[in-house]
């Protein structure tokens, strides 16, 4: 790859990885009860998407036992889905360096979780919050499903610049005669 657009990309992506970071500071900074808010908002859309398919209203169908275990899960979700992009967006920035693939895994895992502990020791000071090495499982779960993702958009998008540089005889490939 060309060094400019290299190290154009590695600032960029440096940006986007310390905004995502900043949006989950963010929500950390959520007191207790709106961030119950915004889980139980999401359970509602949730909800109306059930009945408009089933017409059957979660809040009438299930205990409020389970009702509250569905909204569990929304916000366990978000959790993995935050850290999910955050790790996509640690590996951009991590193939603009040469290095090890298992490297890049290792560091972007390491990072993600580091990240997490922190964000959970900053919600003891938000009022109604609190910290949970479990929650730093699930975005660090949520992190290396991010990191196949990364992985899985890479090999694809390798495949088809090394087709098209082959195709426009900018490279040859390894079983091609000279």
């Amino acid at each position: 790859m060309n060094p400019k657009i290299k190290k154009r990309l590695r600032i960029i992506a440096i940006l986007t990885t310390l905004i995502w970071m900043i949006v989950i500071f963010r929500f950390s900074m959520d007191t207790g009860t709106s961030s119950h808010e915004l889980s139980d908002l999401c359970v509602q859309i949730f909800n109306k998407a059930v009945y408009s398919f089933t017409g059957k209203d979660l809040r009438i169908s299930i205990t409020p036992e389970h009702y509250a275990m569905v909204e569990l899960f929304f916000r366990k979700l978000a959790h993995m889905g935050i850290y999910f992009i955050l790790s996509i967006n640690v590996m951009v920035v991590l193939f603009t360096f040469n290095m090890k693939m298992i490297s890049r895994i290792f560091i972007s895992v390491f990072f993600c979780f580091i990240y997490a502990c922190t964000d959970e020791f900053h919600q003891m000071f938000v009022d109604g919050r609190g910290a949970s090495f479990f929650d730093c499982l699930i975005d660090t779960t949520g992190a290396i499903l991010g990191i196949v993702a990364a992985l899985i958009l890479y090999c694809i998008l390798y495949t088809i610049m090394t087709k098209y540089q082959k195709n426009h005889g900018l490279i040859k490939g390894a079983y091609e005669t000279q």
